[in-house]
């Protein structure tokens, strides 16, 4: 409680600083509030959980980068944007209530106790998920050669593939060498990579780095994990933005993805306050309920919520496939106004917190079967997709992480289906011999 009350009275104190002209973006206060949210989303990424990345800490170290980054961003960059948004009011709005969010649901720390030789694989069921991350990477890579407009569709078989494979090698008996498995993982990345990324959704390639670093933190006792990740984050963004640098005129450094949420729920708030914004009272979740129906079988299907924004930020773009993000608490304001600000907060802090429970009592006990190690990949595929969600609302998160789920889902019930299935002589007519005694 102290030191939620200390960092909202940092975040206070960044007000007092002497401030631009009204409404310009270069703002020292803005930039100052910003680079407070870095930290701030840093230090819990940091301090939750201890040596394990927790989905408290996925959570935070994408509000890092979307809100903190994308307000410094745009403070520092006063001469590309519209000097009329209130950019310090919707960082500051962004700030508070995820301080609020942490004192109430996530302060007390991690949900449970964590032994690094606790979510252990014994050999079959490391060999089990060695085998069948193979094959379902080799599957989505030969699909996407065979039909490449099938990529998108393969993706997921590919993702849970990589991640199956990491966990098999990194939790299974040849853990221990840890260099040789984390270089076998690094060619099964670099593999999706080079075959099932074409440029566009960098966030998924972000966060499958984040799903095997994950699962290399379980077997970290000192937090190096953790520091590689802090550490790397620029990096990591300075690449990422390399790869769509120069694209187009909007997008000219390739920062657009990371920076432009923040802008358009500036944006958003703008609309908000002049009564432009139609308030749904939920239709986006509503939407996100059906998410994973295809259109096919739904005509009428709601889009999701990054489409509903273009007719309102990008109405150029309308009725041509494009799709806005405008961070979590965009979809909020969105539905319910101001008041969804304040709604969110509880929403959030116990939709993070149950992940994060999910993904702690996983991660607590022996991975002997498939059934329990698909359940432990499950909790890291549910914490990592946070970042989708943070992104750009309810509707991506549940139609990148819902996939993935699915085929881990799929996977898992057919192999119980198959080890169950009883034999010809286990099914005939005959009954057992008895054993034999010996007298």
């Amino acid at each position: 409680m102290v030191a939620g009350l200390a960092w909202l009275v940092a975040g206070a104190g960044c007000f007092t600083l002497d401030s631009a002209p009204p409404g310009d973006w270069n703002d020292k206060a803005v930039v100052a509030l910003s680079i407070l949210a870095i930290l701030f989303g840093t230090w819990v990424f940091w301090q939750h959980g201890g040596s394990r990345i927790t989905a408290v800490g996925s959570y935070n170290i994408a509000f890092a980068v979307f809100v903190g980054f994308g307000g410094l961003y745009h403070g520092l960059n006063s001469a590309t944007t519209d000097p009329g948004i209130p950019l310090l009011t919707t960082v500051a709005v962004c700030f508070f209530s995820h301080v609020l969010t942490w004192m109430l649901f996530w302060g007390s720390g991690a949900p449970a106790a964590f032994r690094p030789d606790a979510a252990r694989a014994n050999a079959s069921t490391a060999g089990w998920a060695v085998t069948f991350g193979l094959a379902l990477l080799a599957v989505a890579v030969i699909a996407s050669l065979a039909v490449p407009q099938s990529v998108f569709m393969v993706r997921p078989v590919g993702f849970v593939g990589v991640v199956l494979l990491a966990t098999g090698l990194l939790r299974g008996p040849l853990g221990r060498w840890t260099l040789l498995c984390g270089s076998v993982c690094a060619v099964a990345f670099a593999v999706y990579f080079s075959y099932l990324f074409d440029g566009f959704g960098r966030i998924v390639i972000g966060t499958l780095a984040l799903a095997l670093l994950v699962i290399l933190a379980h077997g970290d006792r000192r937090r190096y994990t953790k520091a590689l990740v802090i550490l790397g984050a620029m990096p990591v963004l300075l690449f990422l933005a390399a790869l769509r640098a120069g694209g187009s005129t909007v997008d000219s450094d390739g920062f657009g993805s990371a920076v432009s949420p923040m802008s358009s729920f500036a944006e958003l708030w703008q609309m908000n306050a002049v009564g432009a914004l139609p308030h749904g009272s939920g239709e986006t979740f509503f939407a996100t309920l059906g998410a994973l129906v295809p259109r096919a079988l739904w005509p009428e299907k709601p889009p999701g919520f990054g489409y509903e924004l273009v007719p309102y930020l990008a109405p150029q773009l309308a009725n041509t496939g494009h799709s806005v993000a405008a961070l979590w608490q965009g979809e909020w304001l969105f539905n319910f106004g101001v008041a969804g600000m304040a709604a969110m907060i509880p929403v959030t802090g116990l939709a993070v917190a149950g992940i994060d429970r999910i993904l702690a009592r996983t991660s607590s006990r022996p991975l002997t079967t498939p059934r329990a190690l698909g359940g432990y990949v499950a909790g890291i595929l549910a914490a990592v997709g946070l970042f989708d969600l943070v992104w750009v609302g309810s509707f991506t998160y549940m139609t990148r992480t819902g996939p993935r789920l699915l085929v881990l889902a799929l996977l898992i019930v057919t192999t119980a289906w198959l080890t169950r299935r009883p034999t010809a002589l286990e099914a005939g007519p005959w009954p057992a011999a008895p054993d034999r005694v010996i007298e």
